[in-house]
């Protein structure tokens, strides 16, 4: 199943690095990556992505993802709402909402 995340993510070294590592080391392979220019040190790093079979669950890759160093938020799009639940925010106005999957860093 094809899941798309959003990543707020600190413009520091080694940071995509981590996020690169950490989804390919969960089971999940990346169909599509897109970094937006940074702006104020924060860059939004948007992935298209594929569980390598159906063990991998996206709730843990969300959690995991929001603990790396440098990642200020995850979001996931309104279609897969059923990632974290339990800590999802309401969909942000707009045409394209995304929903928090995990609270955001400080």
């Amino acid at each position: 199943m094809r899941t798309s995340l959003r990543i707020e993510l600190a413009d520091a070294e080694g940071a995509l690095m981590r996020l690169i590592g950490l989804v390919e080391r969960r089971g999940f392979t990346i169909a599509t990556l897109d970094k937006a220019a940074a702006s104020n040190g924060q860059s939004t790093v948007t992935m298209m992505l594929d569980a390598r079979d159906a063990a991998r669950n996206m709730d843990v890759l969300a959690r995991q993802v929001a603990r790396l160093l440098d990642v200020r938020g995850v979001f996931t799009s309104d279609t897969h709402a059923r990632i974290a639940p339990e800590i999802a925010a309401e969909a942000a106005a707009g045409p394209d909402r995304w929903r928090q999957a995990c609270p955001p860093r400080r």
